[in-house]
This record gives structure tokens, sequence and C-alpha cells, in this order.
């Protein structure tokens, strides 16, 4: 489970790099939706990774 939580924190972290990156960089169209759209795809996942950790484990004790 601790691996699951350091995975889902580094994905979470280069989910908002990516975004951040795609807001406020001066990149090609095809590049910053990209970037968008991965961001928040990945964000999006770490999350509902980190809610299902910690629902799981409290559901274990």
């Amino acid at each position: 489970m601790k691996r699951l939580l350091l995975v889902c924190i580094i994905g979470l972290m280069l989910g908002n790099t990516a975004t951040i990156i795609a807001l406020t960089t001066n990149l090609s169209p095809g590049t910053v939706n990209l970037l968008l759209a991965g961001g928040l795809g990945l964000t999006i996942l770490s999350v509902i990774g980190i809610v299902l950790a910690g629902y799981y484990t409290k559901k274990r004790k």
C-alpha cells in the first residue's frame, strides 16, 4: 500500500507540473493540448488512487 501511495503522489506531482507547463509556456497548440489532457488525466487518476488506498486501509483496520 505504501508503494501505491508513493506512485500516486509522484503521479500527482507530475500531472500538476505538466498542467502548469502547458498553461504558462508558449508552446505549439498541439503540445499544449497534449500536456493539458495528460496532466489532467494523471492528476485525476492519482487522486482516485490516493482516495481508494485510504479507503482500503481504513476498511482493513
